[in-house]
């Protein structure tokens, strides 16, 4: 994945808008835009400023690696890793009862898409 797809991705799960993400940087919304749409690529101060922003690291932004923790060619986000670091410490008791509290939690979202359709 590209440098360009990337920013975009990290920029909507974070609910910026082009203009919020160019405030961080002390830039034009325009230039955002351009990185997006590969007219333009950050400097390595803005690259570096990114990648303390989002959290990741410039090999990342960059396409170079997908995660440190890649399971079947998917890349884990921050969130998934949190909750897998939370389950490791578990002991068995508790990982049976979280599975079951998952499943209930999947049957209410199932249920809830059901009846969304219904309406």
């Amino acid at each position: 994945m590209k440098f360009h797809t990337r920013l975009k991705q990290l920029r909507i799960k974070n609910k910026l808008t082009q203009s919020d993400l160019a405030d961080v940087l002390g830039l034009k919304p325009t230039a955002i835009s351009n990185y997006e749409s590969q007219r333009n690529e950050p400097s390595l101060e803005k690259l570096i400023i990114l990648s303390e922003y989002f959290e990741v690291s410039c090999d990342y932004l960059l396409g170079i690696t997908d995660s440190y923790l890649p399971v079947g060619g998917e890349v884990l986000d921050k969130d998934i890793i949190e909750i897998f670091d939370m389950y490791r410490q578990l002991d068995q008791e508790y990982i049976d009862e979280l599975k079951i509290y998952l499943d209930y939690l999947l049957y209410k979202q199932n249920q809830s898409l059901k009846n969304n359709l219904k309406n």
